[in-house]
């Protein structure tokens, strides 16, 4: 998939981004980790006064974000089959005594079966 050219604007959006979070991880630290607020100064001091920079930040983190999401879109993917419908299809396999998609080898030589059915006009009257 090919990105978008990014413009001036959406990189001075993405430094701003960053400048926030890392103002609000500095205050949800209580302040401990005064690097947050010294790297968000940083960050919005390179927004305003170079363009360069910016769009190579701005580059970096949505690659970050590219990278990111294609990993995690597999490993939640991973973890709905895994939880949800591997032990359904367990379950089922379990307690369900037909044999409807035909997994198990038939007694006789063949899949095929026979079926002897002569169509009505009732069959056709409600066919959904």
């Amino acid at each position: 998939m090919k990105t978008p050219k990014s413009t001036r604007e959406k990189e001075l959006e993405t430094i701003l981004t960053l400048c926030v979070s890392l103002a609000v991880l500095f205050f949800i630290t209580k302040k401990q980790h005064a690097y947050y607020l010294t790297l968000s100064i940083v960050l919005g001091l390179i927004g305003m006064f170079s363009k360069y920079l910016t769009s190579k930040i701005s580059w970096a983190w949505l690659k970050l974000g590219e990278m990111m999401g294609a990993v995690m879109s597999k490993v939640i993917l991973s973890a709905v089959f895994f939880l949800i419908l591997f032990p359904i299809a367990l379950l089922s396999r379990l307690f369900s005594k037909s044999n409807n998609l035909q997994l198990k080898k038939p007694s006789t030589d063949s899949y095929y079966f026979t079926r002897n059915h002569e169509y009505e006009a009732k069959d056709l009257e409600n066919v959904w």
